[in-house]
């Protein structure tokens, strides 16, 4: 969770569009749309991404499962290391917005290994949402 000093028609406008993603995700490299117009239910995209520093860009298969403006976004990431069920909540709080992720991961990897993945993204998260904040504040 993180409170981002922006209305919440901004914030959403800016992370309903997953083409904006690298300009505040760093694992993100690239993302093309390659179903539908805009973002929106349905949508789908084809995001090359470096999980894992070091090594090699894969790809991310992202579609948007649920999308309710300006308060609400589903979506489901996969690729060769699991599928991950992203869900953005949106919510004034004072002149900014609370915006809170959810995730529900289905590993692909062995089990000894998840318990360390599920604390690499957990960190990555609270480094993205902190580039997010400073992006969009930032004007």
């Amino acid at each position: 969770m993180i409170v981002i000093e922006r209305r919440v028609h901004e914030v959403w406008e800016y992370i309903a569009d997953p083409k904006n993603d690298p300009q505040w995700c760093d694992k993100a490299r690239s993302v093309e749309q390659v179903e539908g117009d805009g973002p929106g239910l349905g949508a789908r995209y084809a995001v090359m991404h470096r999980p894992i520093p070091m090594r090699r860009a894969k790809e991310l298969a992202v579609t948007i499962e649920e999308f309710t403006p300006p308060s609400h976004m589903r979506i489901r990431e996969e690729d060769e290391d699991g599928v991950f069920d992203v869900t953005y909540e949106l919510e004034p709080a004072g002149d900014g917005t609370r915006l809170i992720q959810r995730d529900r991961i289905d590993w692909r990897i062995p089990r000894f290994q998840q318990p360390l993945a599920c604390r690499l993204v957990s960190r990555d998260v609270a480094n993205q949402f902190a580039a997010l904040k400073r992006r969009l504040e930032a004007g």
